[in-house]
């Protein structure tokens, strides 16, 4: 899925309750990566991920989530809710992350979780590389627990 010259705008788009079990899937400390896979055109985005029992399912923007221009391009600042595939468990990070033609760049941080992610805690980095003129791939890397 791709994104370049609507990456201004793309990257502005970047960025539920389930049973409440602990995040016993995710041992301390460790490395993850999302890949959001991020469009003009949808809503909803689908992600792959490296965390066991979440390694596809979709993103939204959450209701705070808030895009703002400026001549080289903007912010995005706000929640990206990921949900796994069955809708049973997912994350919310709050990104905060600037934008331009080359891509963007930004940082996370775990909101809260449910299902077999309640409790998750983590933060990271963000780099959202353009693949056309309306997707983007936005990557999420970093550190949970």
């Amino acid at each position: 899925m791709r994104k370049t010259a609507a990456v201004a705008a793309g990257a502005a788009f970047l960025f539920s309750a389930g049973a409440a079990a602990p995040a016993v899937a995710v041992p301390s400390g460790s490395p993850v990566l999302i890949t959001a896979h991020t469009s003009l055109e949808n809503e909803v985005a689908p992600f792959d991920s490296s965390l066991d029992g979440c390694e596809t399912g979709t993103v939204v923007n959450g209701a705070n989530a808030k895009a703002s221009f400026t001549p080289w391009g903007g912010v995005f600042n706000g929640d990206k809710e990921f949900t796994c595939d069955g809708g049973l468990s997912g994350f919310t990070l709050r990104l905060k992350a600037r934008f331009g033609e080359g891509g963007s760049t930004g940082s996370w941080s775990v909101v809260s979780g449910w299902g077999d992610y309640a409790g998750l805690k983590g933060s990271g980095s963000l780099v959202g590389i353009p693949i056309s003129d309306v997707q983007i791939d936005d990557v999420f890397t970093g550190l949970i627990r």
